[in-house]
């Protein structure tokens, strides 16, 4: 399964995860993100963690970034 991540300011790489069938929360364990750090996209719609993420769909994890 190809993962997009990418923090919105043009740094962005492709992850490959062994994975036919994850659910958001395995993936973002499987990054070492945070829940609190980072929203998922399955093709071009924001999921929650509960959801389900086969192979054939596009994935995108957007990190956020804080300031202050």
């Amino acid at each position: 399964m190809k993962i997009l991540t990418t923090d919105g300011m043009g740094n962005d790489e492709v992850i490959e995860i062994d994975a036919v069938e994850i659910t958001g929360k395995q993936l973002l364990e499987k990054l070492n993100i945070s829940a609190f750090e980072a929203v998922i996209e399955k093709n071009n719609v924001v999921v929650r963690e509960s959801d389900v993420l086969n192979s054939s769909d596009k994935i995108k994890v957007l990190n956020m970034i804080h300031g202050g």
